[in-house]
């Protein structure tokens, strides 16, 4: 079970900053739907692609496409849930040696986003499954992004 209370009280406020920023543009529903990402139908999915898209383009400025991709390699190789849930620890770290705030704010959405999902899994291998084809469209769309951004600051 979880223990929502467990971190301190100003690491908590601050992740709960986040889940409300992911919330903002990922919807409310973005857990369900990260879990069943294959699965949804043509119209939820074009919704939550979108979603997924801007979710990703305010970020990507604030995370290399190697820091994510670190990320996905542990998802990706991820076998069952138990596997997934060593990948928040990896993300937790992340976030807490970043000293930029930009950074830090950015990992930390993500963060939130990957460990609300992951915490979640239930169906083991569908959920699972879902869960690395959602982390590939994050890094997918980082990239895409991380790139437009470079060729638009020059």
């Amino acid at each position: 079970m979880r223990e929502k209370n467990f971190p301190s009280q100003n690491q908590g406020s601050q992740e709960e900053t986040w889940r409300i920023e992911a919330k903002r543009i990922l919807g409310e529903n973005f857990v369900n739907r990260a879990l069943g990402f294959q699965e949804l139908n043509i119209e939820e999915f074009k919704d939550f692609n979108y979603k997924i898209q801007e979710f990703v383009s305010r970020i990507a400025k604030d995370i290399t496409s190697s820091s994510l991709r670190k990320v996905y390699d542990l998802i990706k190789k991820s076998k069952d849930a138990s596997d997934l849930l060593f990948t928040i620890p990896y993300i937790a770290y992340m976030v807490g040696k970043e000293e930029n705030i930009g950074k830090k704010n950015a990992l930390g959405k993500l963060y939130v986003v990957l460990k609300d999902s992951i915490e979640e899994v239930k169906n083991e291998e569908k959920h699972v499954k879902n869960i690395k084809k959602f982390a590939e469209a994050l890094v997918a769309y980082q990239k895409f992004y991380e790139g437009t951004k470079r060729r638009g600051d020059k």
